[in-house]
């Protein structure tokens, strides 16, 4: 964004600017996707798993599988896509790699290297670190859970603060106003509105599947939400996934923090575990 550009000024604004240029990928991604489409060239054995393998870590190329399987729905697919092997399965490899070349992609860690400005990638990373741990953290609880949207709770874990990414990718300026986890008084200063609701209308402009929206943070849930029933139906998954992105982010408090006793007592709850074996999972989780 240049200087005299404007500055969006609500959420939906700020979800459509930050759609409104394909998103860099991560530096293994692009090397892994590139050893594939050459696996693919040679010998025609590369898969949707092989594929989704290399992708489903990095936010950023989830993000856009998926808002490229969103976008390029059939008129008579009543399904929408929610993980990255379904929309891979659905392409077909061969057009993956067209809508995708590897060549093409350009890589975030470049990007935010150029310039006398190291913070940008630093906190960027500081946020994908996060987000990682968040995807390990839910991953673990979701093997005691047990839940058919496991795949699908791992990329909404990995999207949880994609927003912020891209802010110090297209707008590190106002990524540097806000600091490290703004209240939300600072957020709406800067956005004009709240994180959890820019990260809502990122995912509405990308057109991401109902599911993973559901999954995440939602603003305004009352008894007037029209999507309420479902929502209900998914407290289970996103409170595990709230617990898990609050223990990813007290981990990097100095000293670390973990869950309060009573996050701990409705993990439990959520688990069908005692409380210190809750515990103890939360521990072993972060390891």
């Amino acid at each position: 964004m240049s200087p005299q550009s404007p500055l969006p000024t609500d959420p939906d604004a700020w979800g459509a600017f930050l759609c409104a240029v394909p998103a860099p990928i991560l530096a293994d991604t692009a090397e892994q996707l590139t050893e594939l489409a050459l696996l693919e060239e040679r010998f025609g054995n590369v898969d949707a798993h092989m594929i989704a393998d290399a992708v489903r870590g990095d936010p950023l190329m989830t993000m856009r599988v998926l808002s490229h399987a969103g976008r390029h729905r059939g008129e008579h697919q009543v399904t929408e896509v929610q993980t990255v092997t379904a929309a891979v399965v659905l392409m077909g490899i061969g057009p993956f790699f067209r809508a995708f070349p590897p060549a093409g992609l350009r890589v975030l860690e470049e990007e935010l290297r150029t310039g006398a400005d190291p913070q940008r990638l630093d906190e960027a990373m500081r946020l994908l670190e996060r987000a990682w741990r968040t995807a390990r953290v839910v991953t673990e609880f979701e093997l005691q859970h047990g839940d058919p949207h496991a795949e699908a709770m791992q990329g909404a874990a990995v999207m949880h603060n994609l927003a912020e990414v891209l802010l110090w990718w297209r707008a590190p300026e106002v990524a540097r106003r806000l600091g490290r986890d703004p209240d939300e008084d600072r957020q709406r200063e800067l956005l004009g509105g709240t994180l959890v609701e820019l990260q809502q209308a990122l995912m509405s402009h990308a057109r991401l599947s109902t599911l993973l929206r559901q999954l995440l943070p939602r603003p305004h849930e009352d008894e007037h939400d029209p999507e309420r029933g479902s929502l209900a139906l998914l407290r289970p998954q996103r409170r595990l996934l709230a617990l898990s992105a609050t223990l990813a982010r007290r981990a990097e408090l100095d000293p670390p923090a973990g869950l309060a006793l009573e996050e701990l007592e409705e993990l439990a709850q959520w688990l069908a575990l005692s409380t210190p074996a809750a515990e103890r999972l939360a521990i072993q989780a972060l390891l």
